[in-house]
């Protein structure tokens, strides 16, 4: 096989000679970057990509001077694909440490025998693995890996997948603007598929979430009608639950409570415990949250409390138990059994897989019941570390709510 760069040059110069543009020799199978990338000698397109090219530019693979690599025989590659099957069933069934060991073996198998696309798929299966397992930075390297694959840039749903999921992974870790522009990238790459598609819908919620986190509610806004409009056209239940939710989110980060409910009400519908119970639980911790903000009588939340409670305790994170106790602590201080309200409130502090603006907000709850608790200066303390926290991810809008409460708060203190 010839080296990436002599491939190159002779791509480039047997398209110059047929007058054509990157663009058009990129068709619909690469995109036109893709094909500057094996120009310039830094890819080598897989056999199948390069048969597409050759016969775009009208001249057999030969012409490259191409001997195909020696591929894994049948029985080699039926035992990845088999081995690729036991590890998502494994997965499936709560053994991911199982499942990821299984699948650092297989890609690096697959590597080595030519099967590009089983590689592929193996290497996204050990992504998602990381994230059941709680392990951002093996993910995050994972994924960047796919994101400069070869097959990944040959595929506009490949591209658009990778860095939807490479935009959720920042938002977790607190990284907003990381997230904003992956999710971006996602999108733009996702624009020629309709809203059926998997890739589209997840690339727009991703940027839909982004936007938001980031306090950049106008665009979030605009980003959310195109996937309201087109809400009956998205393909399952769970993904028309997650536009639902995402709506409510911005109608309380708007300061539009009540225009949240009948969306979440929605959303718990269409993404029902038997499908994800921490999910579900996650979603009515949000719903009690709203709820609090509106005038929903005190037995519904206590009751919708409870449940998220219980759900917690089987399938909750450290994260969800912290953000839990902030609400907790908000829905005891309102009944005026403030020892158990601070009790709670002591509870939020930092925990694997909590992103950063997300304790902030805990902490504002915090915040507010230590203050009308007796404990001042814990109020200010937790007050201030809020306001620190949205200071350093990016979130401004929120970060100068906090400073005004927290001022407010020290100047009450003083007249006291």
């Amino acid at each position: 096989m010839l080296d990436q760069p002599a491939f190159g040059r002779r791509l480039r110069n047997l398209r110059r000679q047929r007058e054509m543009s990157q663009s058009e020799l990129a068709g619909g199978e690469v995109s036109p970057s893709y094909i500057s990338l094996i120009e310039s000698g830094r890819r080598m397109p897989s056999e199948e990509i390069a048969q597409a090219i050759a016969e775009r530019l009208g001249v057999p693979l030969s012409e490259f001077g191409v001997v195909p690599p020696a591929q894994a025989n049948a029985d080699e590659r039926a035992d990845l694909v088999r081995r690729l099957v036991v590890a998502r069933s494994a997965r499936a069934e709560g053994g991911s440490a199982f499942a990821a060991e299984e699948l650092v073996t297989l890609v690096d198998e697959a590597d080595s025998l030519g099967e590009d696309d089983v590689a592929w798929e193996a290497s996204w299966e050990l992504a998602e693995t990381y994230g059941d397992l709680d392990q951002p930075v093996d993910r995050d390297a994972v994924l960047r890996r796919l994101l400069d694959d070869p097959l990944t840039n040959s595929s506009i749903r490949l591209r658009a997948r990778v860095a939807a999921a490479i935009a959720e992974l920042a938002q977790s870790r607190g990284r907003l603007p990381e997230a904003v522009r992956a999710a971006e990238q996602a999108v733009a790459a996702a624009a020629e598929l309709d809203a059926s598609a998997l890739e589209w819908c997840r690339a727009r919620l991703a940027l839909i979430a982004a936007y938001t986190a980031c306090d950049d509610l106008d665009r979030a806004g605009d980003a959310l009608h195109d996937i309201l409009d087109r809400l009956d056209e998205l393909p399952t239940d769970r993904l028309r639950g997650l536009a639902c939710w995402a709506a409510a989110d911005l109608h309380v980060a708007t300061g539009h409570p009540a225009d949240a409910v009948p969306l979440l009400e929605r959303a718990a519908e269409l993404l029902p415990p038997r499908t994800d119970l921490r999910q579900s639980a996650r979603l009515a911790l949000t719903t009690v949250r709203v709820w609090l903000a509106t005038d929903r009588p005190a037995d519904a939340v206590d009751e919708r409390l409870g449940w998220t409670r219980h759900a917690f305790s089987m399938v909750g994170t450290e994260a969800d138990r912290v953000q839990l106790a902030a609400v907790e602590a908000t829905v005891l201080a309102r009944k005026g059994l403030f020892e158990e309200a601070l009790s709670r409130a002591d509870d939020v502090r930092p925990a694997p897989g909590l992103p950063p603006h997300e304790l902030a907000e805990s902490l504002l709850a915090a915040a507010e019941v230590q203050m009308a608790g007796g404990r001042a200066a814990d109020g200010e303390k937790s007050c201030r570390r809020a306001a620190e926290l949205f200071d350093e991810t990016g979130t401004h809008r929120r970060a100068a709510r906090a400073w005004r409460t927290l001022v407010g708060l020290v100047a009450e203190r003083g007249e006291r």
